[in-house]
């Protein structure tokens, strides 16, 4: 054991810290292996985990991302490369029950802000849209070099944005479903980090009164990031809430949801509902941002990758006793590699819904 370890640990009482010094040792060793920091840093960020390895290194990854997201040159200009390989989507969703119609909705962090592959990665991600063909998209972390490829591959999508520079959201709508009365974009009064929420006000088939909401929020694993989460976590489920009962409501994205934080804002409001839970919580979708499974981060030297479901989408019914609007089943989409370059689209899965109608 270091000299610096020896130090550490004889000033650790017995409460504070229930493992001997050779298992501090090892799990020192063990996270500077994994994320190249020096062993007193290490062993703080042990200790203020409570000596939880896979929780130290996801407080680390998630303080190095926010300072990457903070500091992130966007590229200029964005050239679609030939050498793009068409991924295989997976195809594990239910069958079309025969005279059953069916609205889709996909959400999509594509991690923008990841220069490598973008390109072949951005081209991955229409291609899945192409695949699955949801009624109306929720993406994520775009940035402008992207826009104006997403929008001339996609013509059969109208596009709405919640900004244009940095990085921001968006939403797609089906141009032969729906019909928009308008947009608005509501910024998060104590963001610091610019987001905001993007809400689409349509109608769908000509028969459905429908609000498409998306947001990415605060990034970070520090307190006033979180703090800043529930507070924006609260104002979406206020204009959930607040919107006319006859339309229905959607909304969801990378919310970079923590589970103490949504017990935080009082749980999930009466009326509303995961469509995660509401289908059953299939146990293949309970990780969205998962370290495990998705290689595009090296977490290649963790014994316990981080796994998180930051990604999340709500339903508000409407109250019109006519209408159908049934969720029935909920995946993952953009889980194939793209050969030429073995990178998934993106560090996050597609979670995708569908509902009855």
């Amino acid at each position: 054991m270091s000299n610096t370890l020896q130090c550490h640990s004889s000033s650790i009482d017995d409460n504070e810290c229930p493992l001997t010094d050779a298992e501090v040792s090892t799990l020192c060793q063990e996270f500077t292996s994994i994320a190249n920091i020096d062993i007193d840093f290490a062993m703080n960020l042990l200790k203020d985990n409570q000596w939880n390895l896979e929780r130290a290194v996801s407080a680390y990854f998630d303080s190095a991302i926010c300072e990457s997201l903070n500091s992130s040159n966007m590229p200029s200009s964005l050239s679609i490369a030939n050498q793009y390989q068409n991924s295989s989507v997976n195809m594990n969703s239910e069958s079309m029950t025969t005279g059953t119609k069916r609205f889709k909705l996909m959400s999509w962090n594509i991690d923008g802000l990841d220069e490598y592959a973008a390109e072949i990665r951005t081209r991955g991600v229409i291609d899945v849209i192409k695949k699955e063909e949801p009624d109306a998209v929720f993406l994520q972390e775009v940035v402008p070099p992207t826009v104006n490829f997403i929008q001339n591959s996609l013509p059969e999508y109208q596009f709405y944005a919640g900004n244009t520079q940095g990085y921001f959201v968006v939403i797609l709508t089906r141009r032969d479903m729906f019909s928009v009365h308008g947009s608005e974009v509501v910024r998060y009064p104590g963001t610091n980090m610019n987001r905001n929420l993007l809400i689409v006000h349509a109608r769908y088939k000509n028969s459905i009164n429908i609000d498409l909401m998306t947001s990415h929020h605060e990034s970070c694993a520090q307190p006033v990031s979180s703090h800043q989460r529930v507070e924006q976590l609260l104002l979406c489920f206020k204009r959930m809430k607040d919107a006319p009962l006859d339309r229905v409501v959607l909304f969801g994205g990378d919310l970079n949801m923590r589970e103490n934080e949504l017990q935080k804002a009082g749980h999930i409001p009466t009326g509303m509902c995961d469509l995660w839970i509401e289908t059953g919580k299939p146990e293949e979708c309970a990780y969205t941002w998962d370290m495990k499974m998705n290689t595009n981060k090296d977490f290649s030297s963790s014994v316990s990758p981080p796994r998180a479901r930051f990604d999340r989408l709500y339903f508000r019914p409407s109250n019109r006793p006519d209408l159908k609007f049934q969720p029935i089943n909920f995946e993952l989409k953009g889980l194939e590699k793209i050969s030429s370059v073995q990178r998934f689209c993106s560090d996050h899965w597609a979670i995708q819904a569908s509902f009855e109608v």
